[in-house]
């Protein structure tokens, strides 16, 4: 498969605000005015947009051609680059701050990619990882009743092909030379088909998400339907 074509192509499709800005104000709340950072995996540039409306001076790549296009027309700096393969196009240390946004569990060699993200951070500097949770309650009891259900925008789905936990995750950071990793859960209560349709329908949706955020807050290695990882590089 040409993951190239494969990217144009979902790009192409994605309309604009086909996005969740609740998760993404999770990255914004840890950047401040001025930084510079890289949205590596930045699609069409939903929030490199974001970023650089708060301030930020934020550039992208991404494994396509179409979603760095769709985000140089908004006036942001992007490029395409084979994120499995190629070596990030910038120097050591460049970034204050480097972004995976729901991009790496869609790579081939993951580690590999978070280890060039890391080497882009300058020491003291911060990565923020996002990435579906395949330790999620539901799938945990799946797992254990014999299933592995394909459910349309979760870890299963044929759109993504690596998987995480919050304890793989923290092990990768870490292998990586990130330290003091700090870990944020999402719900994403909106997707069909992981949550029980008679906990999240147009009733009794508003109820449950208030019941529901104290356990992701708690423990979102088990009720997130999204991580959101925040590491520092090392110093030394």
């Amino acid at each position: 498969m040409d993951l190239r074509d494969y990217y144009d192509n979902h790009w192409t499709h994605v309309p604009e605000g086909g996005v969740d800005y609740s998760r993404l104000q999770y990255v914004l709340d840890a950047l401040e005015p001025g930084e510079r950072v890289l949205d590596s995996g930045c699609g069409p540039g939903f929030l490199a947009a974001l970023l650089a409306q708060n301030g930020i001076d934020v550039v992208g790549t991404d494994v396509s051609e179409v979603g760095p296009q769709r985000t140089r027309a908004r006036g942001i700096d992007a490029q395409q680059v084979d994120l499995d393969t190629d070596r990030l196009p910038f120097r050591d240390g460049e970034f204050d701050a480097v972004i995976a946004n729901s991009n790496l569990e869609h790579l081939f060699y993951l580690p590999r990619h978070v280890r060039e993200c890391a080497r882009c951070v300058r020491p003291g500097g911060k990565f923020i990882w996002l990435v579906p949770n395949i330790g999620h309650w539901r799938y945990r009891l799946w797992l254990l009743a014999g299933r592995f259900p394909s459910i349309p925008d979760s870890p299963t789905d044929e759109y993504h092909i690596r998987y995480v936990t919050a304890h793989e995750g923290q092990r990768l950071l870490r292998d990586a030379g990130l330290v003091r990793i700090r870990l944020r859960g999402h719900a994403g209560t909106w997707v069909r088909g992981l949550y029980p349709r008679w906990l999240v329908n147009r009733v009794t949706k508003p109820w449950f998400d208030r019941l529901y955020e104290p356990l992701v807050r708690a423990r979102p290695s088990l009720f997130a339907r999204y991580l959101c990882f925040y590491a520092i590089k090392d110093a030394a």
